[in-house]
C-alpha cells in the first residue's frame, strides 16, 4: 500500500487524503467556512489605519492594572487616601476578593512582558506598528532625552546621516529610557537618568503595602498561624520574605470563615474568644505587639519596592 512520510511516521495515503479531502458532514463543513470567515482579533488591528493603532497603542505606553477592590480611577494617586480608605471600607467583606485583575500578582510583576514588546512578537505586521509609534515617541522626547539627528535625516535623507537611524529598534529605545510609573496608582517613580536599574512595570511603596501582608498581620488578624500560612501552596510571597500577597491570605480566610473580615480585637472583647473562629483569647499587649511589628517590616523595606 503506499504511503506518505509523516513526523511521526507513516500514514496510509486513503487515510491522508481524508485529512485534506473536504468533509461530507455539511454541519461541520458549515462550521469550518464560518470559523474561515471570522476574522481574528489580530488581524483587525493589522487592517486598522495607522492614525487608530496610534491612538491605540497611547493607552499602552505605561499600562495600567487597579488596586484591589477599587477601579482605575479610584486607585490614582491623585485620589486623596482618606477617600480611597472610605470606599474600601464600604466593600462587601461576605464576597470573595478582588483577584481577576491584571498585574494582580505583585510579586511576579517582572515576568510579565511590556504591552509593547508582547505586540510585536505577534507579527510581522504589529512589529511594524509598534516600531512606527515608537520611533514617535522617541521624536517627541528627543530635544530632552535622545538628541539624534532627526532634523538632518528630514532635510538631506538617510545617505547623510549617522548613525543609520532606520537600524534603531525604537521600542526598545523607548522602553529603556521611559519614565517608571507604578503599575497601580500610576504615580511617577522616577525619570531617565535613573539612580538604580527599575524595571519598566514595577510598584511604588504605598501600593505595595495595600497589596501585602506579613505573616505575623495574618496571625494577628485572621488567626492562622506562620507554620499553616507559609504551608500553603495558594498564598503567594516574596521569594525569601516574610510579606504575602493580601488577596491570596483573604481568600483562604474567605474559604474558612465565609468573611473577609479581621479578627482583630476591640475593646469590648478583650479577654473573650474570638467572635469568628472562636479560638484565641485577645489581650491588649498581643493588639500592641502586632501595631509594632507591622512598624518594623515597613522600617526595613527599601523607600521604592520592585516587585
Amino acid at each position: 500500500m503506499p504511503s506518505v512520510t509523516a513526523s511521526t511516521g507513516t500514514i496510509p495515503a486513503e487515510e491522508d487524503e481524508s485529512l485534506v479531502r473536504p468533509s461530507s458532514d455539511p454541519a461541520l463543513a458549515g462550521h469550518l467556512e464560518l470559523r474561515a470567515a471570522i476574522p481574528s482579533p489580530l488581524s483587525k488591528l493589522e487592517n486598522l489605519p495607522v492614525e487608530i493603532v496610534d491612538e491605540i497603542l497611547s493607552y499602552l505606553i505605561h499600562p495600567r492594572s487597579r488596586l484591589p477592590g477599587l477601579t482605575e480611577a479610584q486607585s490614582a494617586h491623585k485620589v486623596p487616601k482618606e477617600l480611597r480608605r472610605s470606599i474600601k471600607n464600604q466593600e462587601d467583606l461576605l464576597q470573595p476578593p478582588d483577584m481577576d485583575r491584571w498585574a494582580a500578582d505583585i510579586f511576579s510583576l517582572h515576568l510579565l512582558s511590556h504591552p509593547f514588546n508582547a505586540l510585536a512578537l505577534t507579527s510581522k505586521r504589529c512589529n511594524e506598528l509598534v516600531q512606527h509609534y515608537a520611533s514617535h515617541l522617541v521624536r517627541s522626547c528627543n530635544a530632552t532625552m535622545f538628541n539624534l539627528p532627526f532634523a538632518r535625516l528630514d532635510k538631506y535623507g538617510p545617505r547623510c546621516v549617522y548613525p543609520d537611524l532606520s537600524a534603531i529598534v525604537y521600542r526598545r529605545l523607548w522602553l529603556q529610557h521611559a519614565p517608571r510609573k507604578c503599575i497601580y496608582c500610576h504615580v511617577v517613580l522616577e525619570c531617565y537618568p535613573f539612580s538604580l536599574v527599575k524595571r519598566v512595570l514595577t510598584t511604588c511603596e504605598d501600593c505595595f503595602y495595600c497589596s501585602t501582608m506579613t505573616v505575623d498581620e495574618v496571625q494577628a488578624q485572621y488567626h492562622l498561624s506562620p507554620a499553616t500560612v507559609l504551608a500553603s501552596h495558594h498564598i503567594r510571597r516574596g521569594a525569601g520574605s516574610r510579606w504575602l500577597l493580601r488577596v491570596d491570605v483573604e481568600a483562604l480566610a474567605w474559604q474558612l470563615y465565609r468573611t473577609r473580615a479581621f479578627h482583630n480585637a476591640h475593646k469590648e472583647q478583650f479577654g473573650k474568644p474570638c467572635s469568628l473562629c472562636a479560638i484565641t483569647t485577645f489581650r491588649p499587649e498581643d493588639v500592641k505587639r502586632s501595631n509594632l511589628k507591622r512598624q518594623m517590616a515597613k522600617k526595613r523595606s527599601t523607600r521604592r519596592v520592585r516587585a
